[in-house]
């Protein structure tokens, strides 16, 4: 069986298949059909956007019909969830205060959803073991999926509209985020994988280490840097958090760059799109860039409305309004775009200091609430390697997308959720094995 030639003592698929699938039957309709439809995401996701929000928002409201029907709301006493609260409440408030209150106030209402999933998944959907390793296994099929998907593109559509060889990829979706797929969705996965593949001298290494470099090698094909270089960096982190032997993680890291000197050489316009014009976009190099006046103009307009900020998304509107060039000892000039690219720029413009403060304490609750998770178990890969998934996606040196936006945050929290799903140690009262 496929499962067992990937499965290892501390983490075995085959095992964790068999138990999940008997726990599934042992469950009452409602709760079978429940874990059914959370291990369809993987697929979900793959159709698009709105179907892909429809899930989890409908996973989130059924959470919450349920916590009300059995009154089980000790999960609200999460510090993690409390900062979530206190910044979704502040983001409400500036929303009312803002220029556009209608459009501000329904930005940030419905951001809440993403947190209530990632709690559901934490303390009702993911809590058992063997259902996180059948998740694990449908965010594999998942992965390959979409890198046939992304062959087939490849092969059937390799030029643009101009005719011109693409150096970013679409399908499935007709947009440039087949990456954010890649990159996010199957985090926890990658993880995992990379983990196990310098910890074990046998062929289960090495058939980990392939799937997980293989889509490493898509992620560099559909041209979006931010999420290769978070991928990249996630599976250096990986590799170093459960016990690895010094021979396969030099063996990994130069099967990395032999892959990627291979993708550069195949595709060349590749290779510059990852080189120069990255160094010349980056904010840190060039003020000229424009990723730089995308973050400038957050900044200034933080700085103009720097307690309450202008409201959820809100910068989208105000941006335009702003000189190009003040203040004088801020370098460079504004970009305005959707939003700053950068969750923390914008939460300091569109919710003030007071969100950015309580923004930057839920993602640190989250990275040590998964971070917590090695203790109950440090034999386990797929506990010691949960806080990477955090950890990397809220970097905060890296372009992002809208911290109140739709698809950037589906593949976000989707994997936040799983990750904070490792720690069972949330409930004091009960302790989940």
């Amino acid at each position: 069986m496929i499962l067992e030639k990937i499965s290892v003592d501390e983490l075995d698929f085959a095992k964790g298949y068999q138990n999940g699938i008997i726990k599934i039957k042992a469950l009452s309709n409602f709760d079978k059909s429940m874990i059914i439809m959370w291990l369809l995401g993987p697929f979900i996701y793959l159709i698009e956007r709105s179907p892909a929000d429809a899930w989890l928002s409908a996973l989130a409201i059924i959470f919450i019909i349920r916590s009300y029907y059995h009154k089980e709301w000790r999960w609200l006493k999460q510090t993690w969830f409390k900062f979530a609260l206190a910044l979704w409440i502040t983001g409400l408030i500036s929303a009312l205060l803002s220029p556009d209150p209608y459009f501000t106030f329904s930005q940030g209402f419905v951001w809440i959803r993403f947190p209530l999933y990632a709690v559901a998944a934490q303390t009702w959907l993911a809590k058992d073991r063997d259902i996180r390793i059948l998740m694990l296994i449908s965010m594999c099929l998942g992965m390959i999926l979409m890198c046939l998907i992304l062959t087939a593109e490849l092969i059937f559509s390799p030029l643009n509209s101009g005719g011109i060889i693409k150096t970013r990829l679409t399908w499935p979706y007709g947009d440039l985020v087949p990456g954010g797929y890649l990159a996010k969705v199957s985090l926890p996965l990658f993880c995992i994988f990379i983990a196990v593949a310098v910890n074990k001298a046998s062929r289960v290494s090495g058939y980990l280490g392939l799937l997980a470099l293989i889509p490493l090698g898509y992620l560099f094909l559909t041209g979006e840097r931010t999420n290769t270089i978070l991928r990249v960096c996630s599976g250096i982190m990986s590799a170093v958090v459960w016990k690895p032997r010094l021979l396969a993680l030099i063996t990994i890291m130069i099967i990395k760059i032999l892959t990627v000197i291979f993708i550069f050489l195949l595709k060349p316009d590749i290779g510059v799109r990852f080189t120069e014009k990255f160094y010349e976009s980056l904010p840190m190099v060039s003020v000229n860039s424009g990723h730089w006046g995308t973050w400038r103009s957050g900044i200034q307009q933080g700085l103009e409305t720097p307690i309450i900020g202008i409201g959820p998304s809100g910068t989208r509107k105000t941006c335009f309004e702003l000189p190009k060039n003040t203040p004088q000892w801020l370098p460079g000039r504004n970009l305005c775009a959707n939003h700053p690219h950068n969750f923390y720029v914008q939460l300091f413009a569109e919710t003030g200091f007071f969100g950015l403060i309580f923004g930057i304490c839920m993602i640190f609750s989250i990275i040590r609430d998964c971070f917590k998770a090695r203790k109950i178990d440090p034999n386990c890969p797929m506990l010691c390697s949960a806080f990477v998934v955090p950890f990397a996606i809220f970097f905060p040196i890296q372009q992002f997308g809208s911290f109140f936006g739709q698809w950037g945050n589906l593949f976000i929290w989707f994997a936040i959720g799983f990750a904070l799903s490792q720690n069972q140690n949330w409930d004091k009262k009960k302790v989940h094995v």
